[in-house]
Parts: structure tokens; C-alpha cells; sequence
């Protein structure tokens, strides 16, 4: 840590581009150091998930430019390092274990790990709460085990509707984001041995992410929208579909040019005779 929580406290208090520039190659060690973390999990995560054993840096780490897109200040770049370690990778859409390192108080939350989906869509959100009804106290004492706290940020006020839950297991069906997190003091990753007692807390966490992940496999089995990026299999079929059309028109032209030109030639014979 004696390259990346430097690193992390000096851009916090120095947000701009020109600072950044400065001290790329900074960032560049930091990164590196944060990679080597990262591939260290993959291997460790990967002992007890085998989901996990084969994906590559780039598929659990992130970009220290922050999303225009959804940031919620004005704060140019991120002041954390993290790494996410997903089934299929970070953008796959299946549930997540995922660790930041923050030494700074930050709208992305300090330092923490956590297990779950951010953001889930509406339609997944309602599935997994139609799945956590059917077996309420077994999915409560998976919650429990993970030794985790809920994340109610954004939570439901009350029930949705459709919903007739236990006054006890309220709480999961308020939740916008299926996610269990952990709050850790920047000492947590001071210690040398912080990757294995993380991968540790994860292993207790494996079976709140294995129901989540078949409860996806099962919205995408009977939902009639694909999920996130199995998006690119449906632009597949539209290409092909359009390529077909493509070939059918070209195949209906020939066959009018041929017709067009036995025409001709029946005409010029007419004229012959």
C-alpha cells in the first residue's frame, strides 16, 4: 500500500486534469500495484468459486476517470482503487464480490467490501424479490451468515406492489440494490495478508452470490428482453436477419432481370418472325 493509499489521499485533494498529467506515472505504479491485488483474488476467489478462476485483470478492474455519466459530484477523478470479481466479469450483469480501497471519506463510499448487484433493473430487482418470498427465513439466514449489513441506500418506503412479505423479511423487499456490504478502517488493507483474510470474508459470502446468480440465470431463461450485454446475441440475430432480407431482395432481383431478359428475347424472336 505504501505506493497506492499515498497516491489515492494526494489526488483526492487534487482534482484536475493538470495534477493528474503531472503524476501519471504515479497512478501508472499505483494501478500496477492494485493489478497485482487483483490477480491475487482472482487466484484466491477462485479456490472456493470456480466462476472466477479464469477471468483476466481487465475484466475486474476500473479506469480511475470517473463515468460523466452517472457521477454524483463534480469530482473529476475517482479517489479508490478497486476490483470486482464476477462471473463472466464485471459487465456480465451476475452478482458481484467486490472490494474498494479509500483512505479519504468519498462520495463513492471510503473503503468497504461488499457482495451483490448495484442497480439491478426493475424487472430483475422483482424477480429476485419473488424468489427471496418463496423461501424467506432460508434466504434471512443466508443474509445473517455473510456477517455483511443491507444496503438501503435509495430503499422502498413500503411494499411494492404484488408483494405480501413478513413483516420480518420487509427490509429485502425494500431494498433497490441487492447488495450487502462491510465497512472496513483503511487498516484492513495496511495488513500484509489483507488479500487472504478478504478472500476469507468473501468464501463465508458464496451462498448469497450462488442464489443470486441461478435467480438470474432463471429471469434470462423466461425473460422475453435480454440482460445487459446478452444484448450482443440479439444484434447478432438482427445482422443475420438483416443479411438474410439482404440476400432474398438480391435473389428476387435476379430472378426479375432473368424474367426481363427471356422478355427481350422472346420479343426480339416475335419481331424476327
Amino acid at each position: 500500500m505504501d505506493l497506492i493509499l499515498p497516491f489515492l489521499r494526494d489526488i483526492h485533494n487534487n482534482d484536475n486534469n493538470k495534477w493528474y498529467l503531472a503524476n501519471s506515472q504515479r497512478y501508472v505504479e499505483a494501478f500496477d500495484r492494485n493489478a497485482k491485488y487483483i490477480e491475487k483474488l482472482i487466484r484466491l476467489i477462485g479456490e472456493f468459486d470456480p466462476s472466477i478462476s479464469r477471468l483476466k485483470l481487465y475484466q475486474c478492474s476500473f479506469s480511475l476517470m470517473r463515468d460523466q455519466r452517472i457521477k454524483l459530484d463534480d469530482r473529476e477523478f475517482n479517489d479508490f482503487f478497486s476490483g470486482s470479481f464476477t462471473r463472466g466479469g464485471k459487465h456480465s450483469g451476475y452478482a458481484s464480490y467486490y472490494y474498494q480501497i479509500s483512505p479519504e471519506p468519498s462520495s463513492s463510499g471510503g473503503s468497504f467490501l461488499a457482495v451483490g448487484i448495484y442497480r439491478p433493473n426493475k424487472e430483475l430487482m422483482d424477480y429476485i424479490r419473488r424468489e427471496i418470498t418463496k423461501m424467506p427465513e432460508e434466504f434471512d439466514q443466508m443474509v445473517k451468515s455473510t456477517g455483511f449489513e443491507l444496503y438501503l441506500k435509495d430503499a422502498l418506503l413500503r411494499v411494492p406492489g404484488g408483494f405480501n412479505a413478513d413483516p420480518r423479511f420487509e427490509p429485502y423487499i425494500f431494498m433497490r440494490h441487492m447488495l450487502l456490504i462491510r465497512r472496513v478502517d483503511i487498516s484492513w488493507f495496511e495488513q500484509e495478508d489483507w488479500c487472504e483474510r478478504t478472500a476469507e470474508v468473501f468464501k463465508e459470502c458464496k451462498p448469497f452470490i450462488d442464489f443470486l446468480n441461478r435467480t438470474i440465470d432463471l429471469y434470462r431463461e423466461e425473460s422475453p428482453l435480454p440482460v445487459g450485454h446478452a444484448l450482443r446475441p440479439l444484434r447478432r440475430l438482427k445482422r443475420e436477419t438483416m443479411l438474410s432480407n439482404a440476400d432474398s431482395i438480391m435473389d428476387q432481383r435476379k430472378e426479375s432481370k432473368a424474367q426481363f431478359t427471356d422478355n427481350l428475347s422472346e420479343i426480339d424472336n416475335n419481331i424476327e418472325d
